[in-house]
């Protein structure tokens, strides 16, 4: 069997199509597998790590500004259509999976052109626009919550199949802890603004733990981003905080066993922070990035929110709700348990086989 992937421009998309792609490859280790990317974007050096055969394609975004912009991205998108035709042809898969990003549309129309099965993954409440614009032409769509079923056309054939997480952690809680030097008795939040970093998360951290004192019960697990991290270390470093209750890092390489040992997430609602959140039972202060677009993660959040599993901070909120949220979470081990418990429910252990069956159904073999 033969199966292209395509999905890029962020983590966001490209993760869960490496995702998919193992998770096939576990249930037919004779899989072909092609990756349609492009050769500017994050997936072309992400996919070149594992060893997946790579296409590459033009494509750009069309939701920019400005005409010329607008005319540059057309253009790409009709070059973009062009070699994705080519390539397919040559290949012939059995399916064709996107998992959203721009380069998955001329990939995806493509597939409906040349009457190939196509599967698609959308990991947010609110579709990218890709993945809406190609839905009523795809074999199968995939959506992570009954919530976003609203969101696509109504001819859509939609599934609900909540974001696979496969979880490879085996230590536990307490094993972890004493790797990594956090008290085991602490009250842990894991804190990122996603792989960039985000100024406004980190600049309210900084001020929230130069106002904690040794007494407090608590431990933060923080990732900075690359960029920010010189800057936040420099600032915390005359605070003589303990480094072993205040563990800062640039990125969470290994971040499984951040989420291990962790209580509380405090950081973006991406879908894949949404996912692990459910996957670890953690309870969630999402603060939505304002830089996303049609500002999906707020969706994100309220899907947590309607559940009583999180706590939506819009960003300018932060200064002013932040810390009383945040403390309430920390101090109250009843609230965090029922949390816990409301967002764990969103987590389907079986999601990757019903990812990989759906793919099957659709190639018909």
């Amino acid at each position: 069997m033969k199966m292209v992937v395509t999905g890029g421009g962020s983590g966001g998309h490209i993760y869960p199509a490496l995702a998919i792609i193992d998770a096939m490859r576990r249930r037919n280790p004779d899989l072909e597998v092609l990756y349609i990317g492009t050769d500017h974007g994050l997936e072309k050096d992400l996919v070149a790590r594992t060893g997946i055969p790579f296409a590459t394609i033009h494509a750009r975004g069309l939701l920019v500004r400005g005409w010329k912009a607008k005319l540059n991205g057309a253009m790409a998108a009709v070059r973009g259509l062009r070699d994705a035709l080519i390539v397919l042809s040559r290949y012939r898969p059995s399916v064709v999976v996107g998992t959203g990003g721009y380069v998955s549309g001329p990939v995806g129309l493509a597939a409906v052109i040349l009457h190939l099965p196509l599967v698609l993954q959308e990991q947010n409440v609110w579709p990218g626009f890709t993945n809406r614009k190609l839905s009523t032409h795809a074999t199968k769509v995939l959506v992570p919550f009954e919530e976003a079923k609203s969101n696509f056309p109504p001819r859509a054939p939609l599934t609900v199949v909540a974001n696979p997480v496969t979880i490879s952690v085996t230590a536990s809680k307490a094993t972890i802890r004493d790797e990594l030097g956090m008290p085991r008795d602490a009250v842990v939040i894991l804190a990122t603004g996603g792989s960039q970093g985000a100024k406004a998360l980190n600049q309210f951290l900084l001020s929230w733990v130069s106002r904690l004192n040794d007494e407090q019960n608590w431990g933060i697990f923080w990732m900075t981003g690359k960029r920010y991290y010189q800057e936040i270390k420099a600032q915390l470093d005359p605070m003589r905080l303990d480094p072993n209750r205040v563990q800062v890092v640039e990125y969470f390489y290994q971040i499984q066993k951040y989420l291990r040992a962790s209580d509380i997430f405090f950081g973006r609602a991406g879908a894949m922070s949404v996912a692990d959140c459910a996957a670890f039972g953690l309870p969630a202060i999402l603060v939505p990035s304002p830089n996303v677009s049609e500002d999906h993660q707020t969706r994100n959040a309220e899907v947590l929110v309607k559940r009583g599993a999180g706590y939506l901070v819009p960003e300018p909120q932060l200064p002013r709700r932040g810390a009383s949220i945040l403390e309430r979470v920390l101090v109250d081990s009843d609230l965090r348990s029922q949390m816990g418990q409301n967002v764990q429910s969103l987590f389907d252990p079986e999601a990757e086989d019903k990812v990989v069956d759906a793919i099957l159904q659709a190639a018909r073999v």
